[in-house]
């Protein structure tokens, strides 16, 4: 086989720089912008503003033009066409060394004087040679907007034969996809298309239902070179409410035809297609993708992480600085979110998403913990390896000619308009238009550090300077082996950047593909390479149009950093075939040919059974809460405190050796115990009547022996917020006595008076005396976040009564903070269980038992210093196998718009600034090094109404500091709590001090409310399972569900590694509160309590 590839193998030329190979400095970034003096390029899509032509008579005014790179005379090296909104489209021949020679008018593309968009470069024709197809809109007539299409003639010249390939459609067009979607070797093409009009929120519904052929995107088969629309047959939305901004196209489901995902603007949800693989697509987002971007612009999809499998990337408009957030950013309205959730519109917010692929049908939206979630009013990118590290980096293009959702011009235009009607004076557009302000950015360039996450290399790699940025592409121009970039400026010259890396550096060796197909796929649209270096594998699919309004080179580019070869390369054509290329030199650009592929030489490797399966839940119950919304009683809250279920509690409540569940309940729904009558068989107990209980929320549940007769009682701890009171008799803690045959009583009397809103009860003896006691860890008092509640030790004085010892036994935790976990464990080893708690917004605190009497806090002898978090759960075992306590602690994690460090924490500062007798949360973090609340104007006036003297305007408030808002002397009577650790963490026991770790990336997902550690692969080292999500987020933190159930494998030293879902079998969707294990015959069986849903059950297979 080696013999034969060296035989066939094609090498194309590669220009080397004479300089030599440098290491990045500030001094000499990677990227040179080149003028356009230096390369002949002298376009400009410029606009011209006026009374008919402006943002306020056409509302994609400012998305801009596109751009496509592809070699149109193959001579091996990649030219350029610029589409222009109200200029001429513009084709540039590449002459290399980066000189480039205008032939627009001889080669016959200049196109119709109209609106133009996007444009592509494909075979259309199958002929070998690229063709240029360019889309129309704006407010022009029908034949203002047909598309059109040049055929390249091979002479360096085109003829326009759209209508003759039923291409010249009349669609308000965004860009154009060629891809061979029915897989019968032809290209057929998606034309993604806009509205142009404003619907009327009453209007939504009709409007999805109908077919608008001027709005609704359209799918187009070729049926032997004649172009068919087939949208509606083929199951493609074509109604008037989408806004199409991006396409991309991938294999998603892995059934080998290819898959779209459509990014909408506006309120209408990106679509996700899957191919059926019959001629039609079924519309399936939901189904896979839990949240998508508010307005979704520019896409890409692509493998960020070397996983062989695709991720997509949306692009939408949240600013990166602080001052453009609050000035541009509006009220929150969380009853319409809702409604707009209930009525299919989806969980849509304003940031751009990356949706990690899970190897199983999921994604895990991990956009801010990827650091490339904000990137302001973006259009076009992709991900490419630019500094050829094996890692594919992010370019995204940036920037909106006028701040037109600047909130304070949205109320002088409301203002403007109605003065001018109420006088019955004619309405100045051009003055509204330039009564905007213009406020340039710089488009952004990410380097993949290979863990997830990217760092903003734009000032180091040369891209600082502020503009006006849309469509854009990468190539590499001068065959240097280095990815250069060309970008579509408005009101500026288009940006040529050359890549500066040096071809010959051992630290940045490339490979590049030239794909040729057989039959009419002749470019090998669709094919998917995998390219293996030293047993890591680099994915990705054949796809130019990328990004926004543009396409990309059609030469396939891998970075291998030092490595001086690929050890192998397997190339899988649409077709079937398949190839496999072994020992490739590096630095080279290589031919690979579909002909010298076969049908049947490579098999994939059979599934391993995964860790994990799911089965119909055993224990029948469902678990409801009740309609609340948090935010209107505390309109600061991150997220809501009412959900606290379903928790769980496992025992052996009526003796017959079998095991029982208790499930808790939320206000109007008890709670339900389920008696195990027989080996996995759960029926619901009539022994415990919980029908009283109907105005409680059960925090926490536990089984534990409180008479000391045998038999398992239960605690029940309330918890809950929303519309109880601090002195509520529904936050009274419960106690059911066991008769000894699974039959509760309800203890009057021995419990005292609790009116603490709970978060756990941990059972243990703490004072020797062979009763078990209570912690009750207290998590807030309604209505006053953060204020620290009340929490309890419980001592048991026998005969089922207990008195709260807390104060003189713990006084330091008696207010000691929102707890929301804690374990008992012998820390200091003089036998007696010590007291670890957490909570949020204060350190992993740790209390040593003195003898039973007292509790000495002992935080600061086991961490160097205080890692003060938003903690939420703890879990014990011995994980590095030293014969001491480690622990796991759950924490708020890394994705999600708020950072902290010990520099730059965040703050949380609080007290009755306005009076009124309510606490005022100001929570506080740090953006590029300065201090900022986090709260947007609208929010703190909901809080405060009386600081609207104050700030009158989104501009008043834009650069506030808390210093601004509050007096010095209010502030000095405020409390403040912190936070400098987001992480979830592992903590190593090192005898008698901790050293903490953070746990691998994946744990940083999600908040995590619930741990389950056991040796769930049974290899001899323990395991563990993460499981959270918090659906009930203000709106600016959005939803956070991207846990769906998260295995990390333990070696047995203390290192964890993360288990694919896929392996693990595991695919918790919700967000979890509880997890238990419990055996169940010669099973392990995996129960998971789901808010608002109920128990679910995984069982434990078995190793072979």
């Amino acid at each position: 086989m080696k013999v034969l590839f060296l035989a066939l193998l094609i090498l194309i030329p590669i220009n080397v720089f004479n300089y030599d190979p440098f290491k990045e400095t500030r001094d000499v970034p990677i990227f040179e912008s080149l003028s356009a003096r230096k390369t002949g390029i002298r376009f400009q899509n410029t606009l011209s503003e006026g009374q008919g032509n402006n943002i306020l008579t056409y509302e994609y005014f400012y998305n801009g033009g596109g751009v496509a790179v592809g070699d149109i005379n193959n001579d091996g090296l990649d030219d350029i066409y610029f589409t222009g909104n109200m200029v001429p489209n513009k084709l540039y021949l590449n002459e290399g060394d980066f000189k480039f020679k205008d032939i627009t008018k001889e080669a016959g593309v200049e196109g119709r004087k109209s609106w133009t968009t996007g444009v592509t470069m494909a075979d259309v024709n199958s002929d070998g040679w690229l063709d240029i197809y360019v889309c129309f809109s704006g407010k022009g007539s029908p034949d203002t907007r047909r598309n059109q299409l040049f055929i390249n003639q091979k002479n360096g010249t085109f003829t326009e034969e759209a209508a003759a390939y039923g291409l010249d459609d009349p669609s308000n067009s965004i860009q154009a996809l060629f891809f061979d979607y029915d897989l019968d070797g032809d290209l057929d093409m998606y034309l993604l298309n806009h509205n142009t009009k404003v619907i009327n929120e009453i209007e939504f519904d009709q409007a999805r239902q109908d077919r608008n052929p001027d709005a609704g995107d359209k799918l187009f088969r070729n049926d032997n070179g004649k172009f068919v629309d087939v949208s509606s047959q083929a199951g493609i939305m074509g109604n008037s409410m989408g806004f199409g901004l991006g396409i991309a196209v991938s294999d998603i489901s892995g059934n080998g035809y290819p898959d779209i995902h459509i990014s909408n603007d506006y309120i209408e949800p990106d679509y996700l297609y899957f191919n059926n693989g019959d001629g039609t697509f079924t519309e399936k987002l939901t189904d896979h993708l839990q949240h998508i971007s508010y307005f979704s612009m520019g896409s890409d999809i692509s493998d960020v992480n070397n996983d062989g499998l695709p991720d997509i990337y949306t692009l939408d408009m949240l600013p990166e600085d602080n001052k453009r957030q609050k000035l541009l950013y509006g009220p929150e309205n969380y009853e319409q979110y809702a409604l707009m959730v209930m009525k299919g519109f989806y969980h849509q917010n304003m940031r751009n998403m990356l949706h990690l692929n899970n190897g199983n049908g999921t994604f895990s939206e991990i956009g801010q913990l990827a650091g490339i979630s904000n990137t302001d009013w973006s259009w076009a990118t992709f991900f490419v390896d630019v500094d050829n590290d094996g890692w594919k980096d992010l370019f995204v293009s940036n920037g909106y000619y006028r701040d037109y959702t600047n909130r304070d011009f949205l109320k002088f235009k409301g203002d403007y308009y109605f003065n001018k009607a109420r006088d019955k004076e004619t309405a100045d557009t051009l003055f509204l238009v330039t009564s905007m302000s213009s406020t340039p950015v710089h488009n952004y360039l990410f380097k993949n550090n290979g863990d997830l996450t990217f760092t903003d290399k734009s000032n180091d790699w040369g891209f600082s300077q502020p503009n006006f940025s849309n469509g854009a592409a990468y190539a590499d121009l001068d065959n240097d082996g280095n990815i250069d970039l060309v970008v579509n400026n408005l009101n500026a010259p288009a940006g040529i950047f050359r890549n500066q890396l040096s071809s010959d550096t051992e630290t940045a060796g490339f490979l590049q593909l030239d794909l040729k197909g057989e039959g009419q796929n002749t470019f090998g649209y669709g094919a998917k390479i995998s390219a293996y270096t030293k047993g890591k594998v680099q994915f990705f699919e054949q796809q130019p149009t990328r990004g926004f309004q543009s396409s990309v080179s059609h030469r396939v580019h891998f970075g291998i950093g030092n490595n001086q070869k690929v050890d192998s390369l397997t190339v899988v054509w649409q077709s079937g075939k398949t190839e496999k290329i072994y020992d490739i030199p590096a630095n080279q650009v290589m031919i690979v040919e579909e002909k010298n592929a076969s049908l049947s030489n490579f098999k994939n490797s059979p599934d391993l059974k995964p860790i994990f399966t799911k089965i119909q839940s055993p224990v029948d119950f469902k678990h409801q809460e009740y309609g609340y919304n948090d935010f209107k009683r505390q309109p600061l809250l991150l997220h809501m405190l009412t959900t606290c279920g379903p928790v769980m509690a496992i025992g052996d409540v009526d003796n017959n050796g079998l095991n029982d569940v208790f499930a808790g309940g939320t206000k109007g729904s008890p709670g339900k115990l389920f008696n195990q009558v027989s080996v996995g068989e759960f029926k619901e107990s009539k022994g415990l009547d919980l029908s009283e209980d109907e105005g409680y929320t059960d925090a926490d549940a536990v089984f534990f022996d409180a008479t000391g007769d045998g038999n398992l009682d239960l605690y029940l701890a309330s918890g809950g917020f929303h519309d109880y009171i601090s002195t509520d008799e529904n936050l009274q803690d419960r106690l059911y006595i066991n008769q000894g045959d699974g039959k509760f009583v309800k203890s009057e009397d021995g419990l005292p008076r609790i009116t603490s809103s709970a978060s756990r009860v941990k059972p243990i003896d703490f004072d020797g005396d062979g009763l078990v006691d209570l912690f009750i860890g207290s998590r807030v008092i309604p209505g006053q976040f953060p204020k620290s509640p009340k929490s309890i030790l419980l001592k048991n004085t026998g005969g089922g009564r207990f008195v709260d010892v807390i104060a003189e036994t713990i006084p330091e935790l008696e207010f000691g903070g929102m707890i929301t976990d804690a374990v008992w464990t012998d820390l200091d080893g003089d036998g007696r269980p010590d007291l670890i708690v957490v909570g949020e917004y204060m350190p992993i605190r740790i209390f040593l038992n003195k003898e039973g009497r007292k509790f000495e806090e002992a935080t600061s002898r086991f961490f160097d210093s205080p890692i003060n978090g938003l903690w939420s759960t703890i879990a014990m075992a011995d994980f590095d196998g030293d014969g001491d306590m480690d622990f796991i602690v759950g924490n708020f994690g890394l994705n999600s718009q708020l950072k902290a460090s010990k520099q730059e924490p965040l703050r949380m500062t609080y007290a009755d600034f306005d009076g009124n007798s309510s606490i005022d949360p100001i929570l506080t973090q740090y953006i590029k090094g300065v201090e900022y609340p986090f709260a947007s104007r609208d929010e703190l006036l909901d809080q405060m109404y009386g600081l609207r003297s104050k700030f009158t305007n989104y501009e008043s408030y834009s650069e506030a500091k808390l210093n601004d808002i509050f007096t010095k002397d209010q502030l000095s009577k405020a409390s403040v709590l912190t936070a400098d650790e987001l992480r979830s963490v592992y903590l190593e026991n090192k005898g008698g001090s901790f050293v903490v770790h953070s746990l691998p990336m994946q744990a940083q997902f999600t908040p995590i409310y619930a741990i389950s550690v056991l040796d769930f692969d049974q290899d001899g080292k323990l395991d563990f399972i993460l499981a959270g999500n918090q659906n009930s987020s203000r709106l600016r933190i959005g939803v956070m569900d991207s846990n769906f159930g998260q295995l990390f494998k333990g070696d047995g030293a203390g290192g964890f590694e993360f288990v694919s879902q896929k392996d693990s079998g595991l695919n918790f969707m919700g967000d979890v509160k509880s997890l238990q294990i419990m055996n169940v015959g010669n099973d392990k069986m995996l129960f998971i309590g789901v808010n608002n849903i109920g128990l679910e059950a995984y069982v434990l297979n078995k190793p072979k």
